[in-house]
């Protein structure tokens, strides 16, 4: 029997990252192209979009996502409900499999029970070298708005949140997102599920902070 190589693991990405001066004032789609669906490398075609934009207050994610039924969010197993999981290295180094205090990892629910509104935290990346410090709830800006079989979840990552964003010092960081859907499943962009991109930046891909 033949495995086939997971084809996302033979090149490291780097995307272009657009810079806006106000993302939540405009759609999205006006920030610049969505991310490239590198799924579609493996065989797994994304079923949602995800853009991304920077200024000097921090980093824009935004994930336009297909949805018929109720938004389901899981405090306790988030990926077993609805919502959007965020990696990102402010200062990638070359290599290094295990996180520095520039790595974050980002958990943001659009609904869960109990919660009035969307609900976003910030938690520790398992063996890393160092850790950064836990943000604040109030440092992740976080908007839901529900269309007919679709809703938007946008989101702002401040640079209180992000240990050691430095923009003008560091033109590329590192990123990963998991979008994970109650009908839809799991969308991975940098790698395939199968490898430890939890806790391993090497996995993540690039974000190429342009003007």
């Amino acid at each position: 029997m033949t495995t086939q190589f997971p084809a996302r693991l033979l090149f490291e990405v780097t995307a272009d990252c657009a810079y806006v001066v106000d993302p939540w004032s405009v759609a999205p789609s006006q920030w610049g192209p969505a991310l490239p669906p590198l799924g579609e490398l493996d065989g797994a075609p994304p079923f949602a979009q995800v853009y991304v934009a920077w200024n000097n207050e921090g980093l824009y994610v935004a994930a336009q996502i297909p949805k018929q039924g109720p938004i389901v969010g899981n405090r306790r197993r988030p990926t077993s409900g609805d919502g959007m999981q965020l990696w990102v290295d402010t200062q990638p180094e070359q290599s290094g499999h295990r996180a520095t205090r520039y790595c974050h990892h980002f958990v943001i629910l659009p609904r869960a029970p109990g919660v009035a509104g969307p609900l976003a935290w910030q938690q520790q990346i398992r063996r890393a070298r160092s850790r950064p410090p836990l943000c604040d709830a109030e440092d992740i800006e976080v908007e839901v708005s529900r269309e007919e079989g679709q809703y938007l979840l946008q989101v702002g990552l401040t640079s209180a949140a992000l240990n050691g964003f430095e923009p003008h010092e560091h033109s590329e960081i590192g990123f990963n997102y998991l979008i994970h859907d109650t009908a839809a499943g799991r969308q991975l962009w940098s790698c395939p599920a199968q490898v430890p991109y939890q806790r391993d930046p090497t996995f993540w891909g690039r974000l190429r902070l342009v003007r």
